[in-house]
């Protein structure tokens, strides 16, 4: 967990805007940060990462597997 509350797999890095990713932040072309190489998902937003991009119950997209986070949300590992 990050000091936001923010959950990610990997290291906290706070990215220029201030949120918290996984890992070191690179800025996507749609203005958001994820960690590591930005990729653009089936819904249109941005997940970095490795591995495959998967769709996760709740229908969002993580790179890898997806991974339940205490808050509910999905995060990829």
């Amino acid at each position: 967990m990050c000091p936001d509350g923010t959950y990610v797999i990997g290291t906290c890095r706070m990215a220029p805007n201030g949120r918290f990713v996984g890992g070191q932040p690179q800025m996507a072309p749609d203005g958001s940060y994820v960690g590591g190489t930005p990729r653009m998902t089936p819904n249109g937003r941005f997940v970095g990462g490795n591995g495959p991009t998967t769709m996760c119950p709740d229908g969002s997209f993580v790179a890898g597997s997806c991974r339940l986070a205490p808050n509910g949300e999905y995060v990829g590992q």
